[in-house]
């Protein structure tokens, strides 16, 4: 019997998990994992988590499938339902919207994903609450929805572990032991050494801080995520779907009878990665800190297109941190530094819609299996050449990253 590769995983958030998830499982990994906090109480819990399958490219929509695959399989497997499949609405109100919209319908068929053509009147009627004009149309997808990721981290991680996965909490990393280009293990904050055949840093907007203690620069940068709720209105229910309208750079979802919204605003909020707490809770970025700003940037398209915004108290402003890559797709896979050091983290707003995938997709890079996807679309050193240079600890890179959360335009 083939003795089992032993796998540390730096990290215990959504990313993490689900990697651990999928190499226990695997049967050819023992998996160490290590979180310095609670198990998914980081940037995870912070997340909207929209779980929308249209993307920007056939890759990306690969894992978003993957996603909700395993999230039924963890539902049955543990008998917990928790996803909210209400369905999720791209709306469309112009040439080039339609153009896209049709890209999104090619990928469902490809996928064998389920998806209605919808006219505006059937918007209408869906969404009550949406002010659109006469000639808009929309891509429903009705298994699309939202999952709480607190809870879906907590799936994964009990998965990895009635697979045998050593995942521990409140155990914090304090230096990688490398030789001849390779680590060889970690020691832990105890002192204690767990040896490794393949490391993994999946610490969320903290891998560049930590990765650069080792020379390796991460393109990406964390960046200012954040959306509104407002108190509870009549018109809205949780069976409504969600929707996505690119013109407006807004996407709104019923939060139980109140209605939660997001807006992709100019305003570039961006930090030092070595500026961030271990508690990220207690971070403010200084920019616009209450999100005002942002909100005045877009309020009159939004009281144009949602007029219940206009009477609507809002109740809550949840401002998070996303790790984001200059084009908006993450950092997946092996790093040129290290041959058996792997990354998984720049997310950009997507993490927990990819988390399935990224399990996937990392659990075949790291055993040296065939990857279900193009892995060259989201590797490590495809900035290799940029300009200005990858460097997650320079204020002008980072501005780059920034700006790609600004022209984001799916879910």
């Amino acid at each position: 019997m083939a003795e089992k590769q032993q796998v540390v995983i730096i990290g215990g958030g959504i990313l993490g998990l689900a990697i651990a998830h999928y190499l226990q499982n695997s049967g050819e990994a023992q998996v160490w994992l290590f979180e310095r906090g609670e198990l998914g109480a980081g940037t995870t819990s912070q997340a909207a988590a929209l779980l929308t399958r249209a993307r920007s490219s056939d890759s990306a929509a690969l894992m978003v499938h993957e996603t909700h695959s395993t999230l039924r399989m963890l539902e049955q497997r543990f008998n917990l339902p928790f996803a909210q499949r209400s369905g999720c609405l791209h709306i469309a109100v112009n040439d080039n919207e339609r153009q896209q919209q049709q890209r999104y319908f090619q990928q469902a068929q490809q996928l064998d994903v389920g998806t209605q053509w919808l006219a505006s009147s059937d918007i209408q009627r869906l969404l009550p609450w949406l002010a659109i004009t006469a000639d808009s149309s929309a891509l429903y997808y009705p298994d699309d929805g939202h999952a709480d990721p607190y809870t879906l981290a907590q799936l994964y991680a009990r998965s990895a572990r009635t697979a045998g996965a050593q995942i521990i909490a409140h155990c914090a990393v304090s230096w990688l032991e490398s030789q001849g280009g390779v680590f060889t293990g970690v020691y832990l904050a105890s002192g204690e050494f767990i040896r490794a055949d393949s490391v993994v840093l999946a610490a969320g907007p903290w891998s560049a801080a930590l990765a650069y203690d080792y020379d390796i620069a991460l393109a990406m940068a964390p960046v200012r995520s954040h959306y509104w709720i407002t108190n509870n209105q009549p018109q809205v229910d949780a069976k409504q779907p969600m929707a996505i309208i690119p013109s407006a750079k807004a996407y709104f979802r019923s939060e139980q009878s109140a209605l939660l919204f997001g807006v992709r605003d100019s305003q570039c909020c961006v930090a030092d990665p070595r500026a961030l707490p271990h508690d990220i809770h207690s971070f403010h970025f200084a920019e616009d800190a209450n999100g005002w700003l942002a909100l005045e940037e877009h309020w009159h398209n939004l009281l144009a297109l949602c007029p219940l915004l206009e009477q609507a108290q809002l109740s809550h402003y949840l401002s998070g941190v996303s790790s984001y890559t200059p084009d908006g797709k993450p950092l997946l896979g092996r790093l040129e530094q290290y041959s058996n050091a792997f990354v998984a983290t720049g997310c950009s707003g997507a993490g927990i819609a990819f988390s399935g995938g990224i399990g996937r997709l990392l659990s075949e890079q790291i055993l040296g299996k065939p990857t279900f996807v193009a892995a060259e679309e989201f590797s490590p050193a495809r900035f290799a050449t940029l300009q200005p240079p990858a460097d997650p600890m320079s204020a002008e890179f980072r501005l780059h990253c920034a700006r790609a959360r600004s022209g984001k335009s799916t879910g």
